[in-house]
This record gives C-alpha cells, sequence and structure tokens, in this order.
C-alpha cells in the first residue's frame, strides 16, 4: 500500500493505475502483468496493490 499527496482526479489525469503499475513495475524491474491493483481510495490518495511472481517463488518475492 502506498499513500501519495495527489487528488483522485491529479491522479487520473497522469494516467492513473496504468502509468502507477508501468512505474512501479519498471523501478523493480518486473513486467507490469505481475502487479495487480486492488483498489484506490479517495482522500490522500491511497494505492492498494499485490505484487506476485508467476511461478509463486517466495524467495524471488522477498528479493523484489
Amino acid at each position: 500500500m502506498v499513500r501519495l499527496e495527489w487528488t483522485f482526479a491529479e491522479f487520473y489525469m497522469d494516467g492513473g493505475t496504468t502509468r502507477f503499475i508501468d512505474r512501479l513495475a519498471s523501478s523493480l524491474g518486473i513486467h507490469g502483468s505481475e502487479i495487480k491493483m486492488v483498489s484506490v481510495y479517495e482522500g490522500s490518495l491511497i494505492l492498494d496493490y499485490y505484487i506476485y511472481s508467476q511461478y509463486n517463488d517466495p524467495n524471488e518475492l522477498a528479493t523484489l
């Protein structure tokens, strides 16, 4: 989970969940398909996401 100092409107005007996933995947060196957005809450804009390994390897996830 991450909290951003953006409004809901600002987040979606800047690409929303797609852009967030792309940036997170790039910074972690993984494919965007390995990140699932669970929810986006308005307020201070809270993003809840899940990162998984296609092989369900706990060591790989711990490294990320």
